[in-house]
């Protein structure tokens, strides 16, 4: 019981090219149906290892990168289908590469990461609805379109952000360890 918040990640993992390829069929139905289901084993995985203690480090690792790892294929995906619309999604996937880097250090130096804090959640969650909304509903007016990306830019850059002082607490830790 203690790896089903695991298993749903990696579920969520192996849904990525099933979204990749409905989306660039132009399926935006099973798309955005497959995007759901990402977003909901995201939720349900997180409440499951925190309510019955089923976290793990591996899952400390995992979920981010799963997280990580779907958002830049629907950015990339978008950036494909939007092109006019690439600089959103250009500074989702910077965002997600710094924040990926900088886990990877503080993990290699040996320290051992919490996992997400609220901030993090929250723009995780607008991500799941902002793309599930544009991918069900494409064709809402632009200007709805990028009024929903700058809100979820704006969530995640500030997310990014938010978590500075975490890493600078971390990395003091791992500094004092050597």
């Amino acid at each position: 019981m203690k790896y089903i918040p695991n298993i749903l990640t990696s579920f969520r993992i192996a849904l990525i090219p099933f979204f990749v390829w409905q989306m660039l069929a132009g399926d935006t139905l099973a798309a955005g149906l497959i995007l759901l289901i990402s977003g909901i084993t995201d939720t349900l995985d997180g409440q499951l290892a925190r309510r019955f203690g089923w976290i793990t480090d591996l899952g400390k690792i995992l979920d981010p990168i799963a997280d990580k790892l779907t958002q830049t294929a629907v950015s990339i995906c978008f950036i494909i289908r939007f092109p006019q619309l690439w600089f959103f999604f250009a500074v989702l996937i910077a965002k997600d590469l710094v924040m990926l880097t900088l886990g990877g250090y503080l993990t290699k130096g040996g320290v051992i990461i919490e996992g997400a804090k609220w901030f993090g959640k929250v723009a995780t969650v607008v991500f799941y609805v902002v793309m599930i909304l544009i991918v069900l509903f494409p064709s809402i007016p632009e200007w709805v379109t990028i009024g929903l990306l700058t809100l979820d830019v704006t969530c995640a850059v500030a997310a990014g952000l938010s978590y500075i002082p975490e890493f600078r607490q971390y990395k003091k830790e791992r500094n004092s360890k050597e």
